[in-house]
């Protein structure tokens, strides 16, 4: 099969593949989980950098389509919930 290159694909093509990917890593997951062995014990984490590659380039489009959009998430302290202690 030939490579794909993920930057040429289209977004519904992007979708479909993150889709693709998620499932087989939820497989993936559940088989390890069951038989604690796996054909390609790589296969969970090259899945996941898939996935990680295929929502930066999901992101970086839509920062491209909307120029005025923050170009960083913000994650703030105070904004984060506060943990009650345990009684």
């Amino acid at each position: 099969m030939k490579k794909i290159k993920l930057q040429e694909l289209k977004d519904s093509e992007i979708l479909e593949q993150l889709e693709e990917a998620r499932k087989v890593l939820r497989n993936s997951r559940f088989q390890y989980g069951v038989a604690r062995s796996l054909e390609n014990p790589k296969i969970i984490s090259n899945t996941k950098k898939k996935i990680a590659k295929l929502l930066t380039i999901q992101r970086e489009r839509q920062l491209k389509a909307n120029p005025g959009e923050r170009k960083s998430r913000v994650f703030s302290r105070a904004k984060r919930k506060k943990k009650t202690s345990r009684d």
